[in-house]
């Protein structure tokens, strides 16, 4: 370690200090008195004038990371399409508080302040990210160089007002080993952190892209390092990624080009629910995904079936906390009965999961939009399946009293109906009105079920007329 009690009254001068490490001997320029005061004054302007914004590039190569294809999927992720991941614009919000640290992570994204006393270019151009610590954080560094002052740094207000704390994603911090050793390192908090209040210093916060952080987060690692164990679920490993994610580019944002592009659907939300609501919460969740399910039913209105899609998705992710933890406090008390049968007991079926299936009902009905046929049966399975069961008894009249029966029954039988209507394929006229009948059991005064099994029927009595003259006509041939 470098000794710097020898340099407190170091006098201004113009030329370079010079010293020495006891352990090895090796010998150090550091800065003269002039600069750092230069520095001490551009931290202070920093801390009373405009918010600054940095901006972040990150990249890695994709072929790098093709044998880690089956473990990225296995984890939920995939393998990003092209090398460039996006850019991170992380505003120096806590400048007034923590002014040297803030400056220097500034000076350390524009490259401004050349070569450290390491001998490393302080620079974060080029860099490739030290740890991925997933559901914890992202962290890299700048070897052998301790700030752009020459010198660890002290730390500045660890306890910051306002309440401000590691409760959320997207707080910008500094590493550090110790008190008053803040160095080049930086972290991105991928999730809350409380054991890091008093212990390290948040600068700012991360105001656009955190759907990069969160591809990040998905590449592999060497996984030597826990980075967060989800009590009952699992624990995370991370570590040092196999492939370079390097910060292609770095520096300072203007003005101009920081103006927020307004999406034109409205649509506001992260896409990831941690980054919105970082504790889960119901009320905050669900509100979310029925906004966002909204903008999909918009879009279905528009005929634009891509854009709905991915609305529809990106709503059943803000519900998959919730039914996560529905599904871990059931498990507990579930029947071994019903276990076995599948769906749904009459009292799981909370808002979560009502809104969960209307989710799949509405992806059904864009498949049939899209000619999807079999898709679209597939889907209304999945819902008839988790109202009914699987292997229940309830297939012969005692079906659940629930309107969404009701519509999983009546949108598999129109996917059967369009499905027969394909060349080539075998018709499912049969199985509709199956299906009909199954929905008039649930609600026999429904018109629109009645009118819809009246056509069916009308239909397949065609259907067997003409397979009645076919075949006897062959029989005549004969």
């Amino acid at each position: 370690m470098v000794d710097y009690s020898k340099f407190a009254n170091i006098e201004d001068s113009d030329d370079e200090p010079v010293w020495e490490t006891k352990e090895t001997s090796q010998k150090y320029k550091g800065f003269p008195q002039k600069v750092t005061d230069e520095l001490d004054a551009a931290a202070r302007r920093l801390s009373s004038g405009p918010k600054c914004h940095c901006y972040l590039d990150f990249a890695v190569e994709p072929h790098l990371l093709k044998g880690y294809h089956q473990e990225m999927i296995d984890a939920g992720s995939t393998i990003p399409e092209n090398r460039y991941l996006g850019r991170v614009v992380i505003e120096l919000d806590q400048a007034q508080y923590a002014p040297k640290l803030c400056e220097n992570f500034r000076l350390l994204c524009s490259g401004e302040r050349g070569t450290g006393v390491g001998g490393k270019r302080l620079h974060y151009k080029d860099r490739p990210l030290d740890l991925i610590l997933p559901k914890y954080c992202i962290q890299a560094s700048i070897p052998n160089e301790l700030s752009c002052w020459g010198k660890y740094l002290q730390d500045e207000n660890l306890v910051l007002p306002n309440n401000t704390c590691f409760d959320k994603p997207g707080l910008v911090a500094v590493g550090n080993h110790g008190p008053d050793t803040n160095s080049c390192t930086f972290m991105i908090m991928l999730n809350e952190a409380s054991h890091l209040d008093g212990y390290n210093q948040i600068i700012g916060r991360v105001v656009r892209g955190m759907e990069v952080l969160r591809i990040i987060e998905g590449l592999p690692t060497d996984r030597k390092t826990q980075s967060f164990a989800e009590r009952n679920v699992k624990t995370h490993w991370g570590g040092r990624p196999m492939a370079d994610v390097v910060i292609e580019n770095c520096g300072v944002v203007t003005e101009d080009q920081l103006v927020m592009a307004v999406p034109e659907d409205g649509d506001f939300f992260p896409e990831h629910p941690i980054d919105y609501s970082v504790k889960s919460d119901a009320q905050l969740l669900m509100a979310a995904q029925e906004k966002i399910r909204e903008l999909g039913n918009n879009y279905v209105k528009q005929h634009k079936y891509k854009e709905a899609l991915e609305k529809y998705k990106k709503a059943q992710r803000y519900l998959e906390p919730l039914l996560k933890k529905q599904h871990m406090d059931e498990f507990k008390d579930e029947e071994a009965s019903t276990m076995l049968a599948g769906g749904v007991r009459p009292k799981d079926r909370t808002e979560p999961v009502r809104a969960d299936l209307t989710i799949k009902l509405n992806v059904c009905q864009v498949l049939m939009s899209l000619g999807e046929w079999r898709a679209a049966i597939a889907m209304a399975d999945e819902v008839v399946l988790t109202l009914v069961g699987k292997h229940s008894r309830k297939g012969q009249g005692a079906l659940p009293n629930d309107p969404l029966v009701v519509k999983a029954f009546f949108k598999r039988a129109k996917a059967r109906i369009g499905l027969s209507d394909v060349s080539g394929e075998l018709s499912q006229l049969e199985e509709a009105a199956d299906d009909l009948r199954q929905a008039l059991l649930v609600e026999p005064e429904n018109a629109e079920v009645r009118c819809e099994l009246d056509k069916v029927r009308v239909r397949q009595m065609s259907v067997d007329d003409k397979s009645r003259a076919f075949y006897a006509k062959m029989v005549r041939s004969h």
